[in-house]
């Protein structure tokens, strides 16, 4: 089986696992979420927001390097555990020392991130199903655990049991064919960097849009419920919307869908959701097309396409490179940007083959492109 190896403690459905997983996202992103905003009962809001930046820079900017050890280790789904313990752990450190917390809490959701998200590319393998699956739920998460706690609601006990539950479920699940081999060699990139550089570059720019759209209703947590359900809806049909229709095709036209949609969104929230539904949908194949380029590496995969591409968005927000989410053509020009490097980032692998033959994707050699 190519140096593939499988453990089994249960029988395993393809998306049986990925489901899981992202039920454990929901309630991982939950219990961050809660942690950061119950912060704002007991101090100032600005040294809320140096926690919440000291949070991102781990949860997200780390991920690369968790999932580098994970795949060292070949052990992806040790990485998930820890991380839904440590942010179980997190939620009670809180009433302690909330800079341990902190510290807890992003060092859990950087490893359940890289942990899952190899689980879930493996789980579909070359397919853009399960790393969708993965990522969906864990936006409504967050947005739900940050409005429960900003209501006063303590979810501390509930939330580390729902962890602690779910990381046994998950410990139980018979795992997917993963791509370790301890006698083949150093996978590479192989002369593809600018296919990766694109990748990661559609990713941030999108979620530079995604994070600049949730400024515009700051506060106001029952449109922002609205907006992480219309992220996860699309998060949830993109992968098999991708597969349909092609990788590079439906992410390149979701994302030049969405950029209309967005322009108006200020004056018309639905138009707004529309538009986070589409470029949300684009996800599942970037995380996809990120695990192709790094098929014997998923974990690391996953924490370039989870993390750093995330957090390079998140800069472009903090660091000013993203002036204001009022800037009108600022993210349907982002949106277009990175529709483009899609467009160029993949291209189908057999011209001849049927419309519907989805498997045949594969990435294509910028070099000859720029």
């Amino acid at each position: 089986m190519n140096g593939r190896k499988t453990n089994t403690h249960a029988p395993l459905n393809e998306h049986a696992l990925p489901l899981v997983l992202g039920l454990s996202h929901a309630f991982a992103d939950a219990a961050a979420g809660a942690l950061l905003v119950g912060l704002s009962h007991s101090m100032a809001l600005s040294q809320v927001a140096l926690f919440v930046v000291l949070y991102n820079v781990i949860a997200f900017g780390a991920q690369p390097v968790f999932g580098h050890f994970a795949d060292r280790a070949r052990r992806p789904r040790e990485a998930a555990l820890a991380g839904l313990a440590l942010l179980a752990c997190a939620l009670f450190a809180a009433r302690i020392d909330v800079s341990t917390a902190v510290v807890l809490a992003g060092i859990g959701s950087s490893l359940f991130h890289v942990g899952g998200g190899a689980l879930a590319l493996c789980a579909t393998e070359g397919r853009a199903t399960g790393p969708g699956l993965f990522a969906a739920p864990g936006v409504v998460g967050l947005a739900a655990g940050g409005a429960l706690a900003f209501a006063g609601y303590d979810l501390t006990l509930p939330l580390a049991a729902a962890l602690v539950a779910l990381g046994l479920v998950v410990r139980r699940f018979g795992l997917p064919p993963m791509p370790y081999d301890a006698r083949a060699a150093e996978p590479t990139l192989d002369g593809k960097e600018l296919i990766l550089v694109a990748l990661l570059a559609a990713v941030a720019l999108r979620s530079a849009v995604w994070t600049s759209a949730q400024y515009l209703f700051e506060g106001r947590y029952s449109m922002l419920l609205v907006l992480a359900f219309a992220a996860c809806a699309g998060k949830l049909v993109g992968g098999a919307l991708a597969e349909l229709f092609g990788w590079r095709r439906w992410t390149a036209a979701s994302l030049v869908a969405a950029a209309p949609l967005v322009l108006v969104g200020e004056s018309s929230f639905a138009a707004l959701a529309g538009g986070v539904f589409l470029l949300q949908s684009a996800t599942p194949a970037c995380i996809a097309a990120v695990g192709r380029l790094l098929p014997r590496r998923p974990a690391t995969a996953a924490g370039l396409a989870l993390g750093l591409g995330i957090a390079a968005g998140g800069f472009f927000i903090f660091g000013g490179l993203f002036p204001s989410p009022r800037h009108a053509l600022l993210a349907p020009a982002a949106l277009i940007v990175a529709a483009l490097c899609l467009w160029l980032a993949m291209r189908r692998k057999d011209e001849g083959r049927r419309r519907n033959d989805v498997s045949g994707l594969e990435l294509l050699d910028l070099k000859s492109q720029i």
